[in-house]
């Protein structure tokens, strides 16, 4: 009996620590600044820096710190091979600087990205889900949440299963880019800004 005891004490001593972990893991992730009331137009040759923060499997850091170091190390190599081929299909008039797990960004407008979840449940299926904002100069946009799932085959192997991975969340930045193309001004907007004011 003394020993089930040790083992409640244990237990419960690790809960409470996932607990606050996970509440920490959330204010970090979640802590969102205020819209501006300013729409942000990003204006064509300047650039602009994407950081992409992936959320810890806290579970995975508390049994398998190693695993869990190596898994976020594919996941962001596998984001930024992910979006370097979307900046290159969707074309966007600025520079786009991806920016490194802990490099930090430069003068100019930055693109937010959150990714919340990435990870494949107990059902098999595999989610992706970002949390993307835009911030220049002191002012912020949300661009939105976005949100891909697919199911791998029943007999897929490691390869097909990281595949897709890649897939989920090439959806999910591929439905952000589109958001994104709306922070550029078509012809008739810039024209519109342009035209004097009638004294």
């Amino acid at each position: 009996m003394p020993s089930s005891k040790k083992y409640t004490k244990l237990s419960l001593g690790h809960l409470c620590s996932l607990a606050v972990l996970f509440l920490i893991a959330g204010c970090e992730t979640f802590q969102e600044k205020p819209d501006s009331d300013t729409f942000i137009f990003l204006e064509p040759g300047e650039t602009l820096y994407v950081r992409m923060t992936i959320a810890s499997d806290l579970m995975l850091e508390q049994r398998f710190p190693d695993i869990a170091d190596s898994t976020k190390d594919r996941r962001f190599r596998q984001y930024l091979n992910s979006m370097g081929s979307l900046v290159q299909l969707y074309r966007l008039p600025v520079n786009v600087h991806l920016l490194g797990e802990r490099e930090q960004p430069g003068d100019g407008p930055l693109l937010d990205i959150f990714a919340t979840r990435w990870e494949q449940d107990r059902m098999g299926e595999i989610t992706a889900v970002i949390r993307a904002r835009l911030e220049r100069y002191g002012e912020v946009n949300t661009l939105g949440s976005f949100r891909s799932r697919e199911t791998p085959n029943m007999m897929s192997n490691y390869e097909r299963t990281e595949e897709v991975f890649v897939k989920t969340m090439e959806d999910t930045l591929s439905e952000m880019m589109r958001e994104l193309n709306n922070h550029f001004e078509t012809p008739a907007e810039e024209a519109f800004v342009e035209e004097p004011l009638e004294p």
